[in-house]
């Protein structure tokens, strides 16, 4: 879940705009980028920590952050991002690449896993 003042927007313009995004993150949505449940149904697992490599690289601000659903890829994200793992741990950007497909090794983040298993969006 994404909570701030958050779009979503995709290539022809139309924009998903609020408080509150919850997004896909393990590639079998049938609602993408948004989450219908359906990791529930397949499976899938992720603890929510950040990579060990992550680490904050800005000091945290305020603004809308927009996210770009790439096709057959990531979530990119423009505008001050905080992602929180389930430890409490941060890693602050301005620019960053969420993964969707489920199968990146650095999630929440992209590693350009979507182009070896064939995500489609």
């Amino acid at each position: 879940m994404i909570g701030g003042d958050v779009a979503v927007v995709w290539a022809d313009g139309v924009v998903r705009a609020g408080p509150q995004q919850v997004l896909c993150r393990c590639g079998h949505s049938g609602h993408k980028p948004f989450c219908d449940g359906t990791h529930t149904k397949v499976g899938f697992e992720d603890a929510g920590l950040l990579p060990a490599s992550a680490a904050p690289d800005e000091a945290p601000q305020r603004g809308r952050v927009t996210i770009t659903p790439r096709v057959n890829g990531p979530l990119e994200c423009n505008g001050p991002l905080t992602v929180m793992g389930m430890d409490d741990r941060t890693a602050t950007t301005s620019r960053t690449k969420l993964c969707r497909c489920g199968g990146s090794h650095t999630k929440p983040f992209c590693d350009g896993t979507h182009k070896k298993i064939g995500f489609t969006s």
